[in-house]
């Protein structure tokens, strides 16, 4: 259950983040810092892209190989 709502909340927060960097693109667009802000833009994009796909299964990490499944049966 814990489990589940942070991956929720940090989906959100990767969102939020992703969305706030607008206002560092507006910032550099103003200052002329096209570099900066084409940067800025394409983590934007990395960001909300990356809280699309967290996964929704349960996932056990591992060193060489994971486990993913929907439920798990360990507590």
């Amino acid at each position: 259950m814990f489990k589940r709502n942070l991956l929720e909340i940090l989906r959100w927060g990767l969102r939020l983040h992703g969305i706030s960097h607008f206002i560092e693109v507006v910032s550099a667009i103003g200052e002329g810092a096209y570099i900066t802000a084409s940067i800025a833009f394409f983590f934007i994009f990395i960001e909300i892209l990356a809280s699309f796909y967290l996964p929704k299964e349960h996932i056990h990490f591992k060193p060489i190989k994971s486990a993913v499944h929907k439920e798990c049966d360990d507590v």
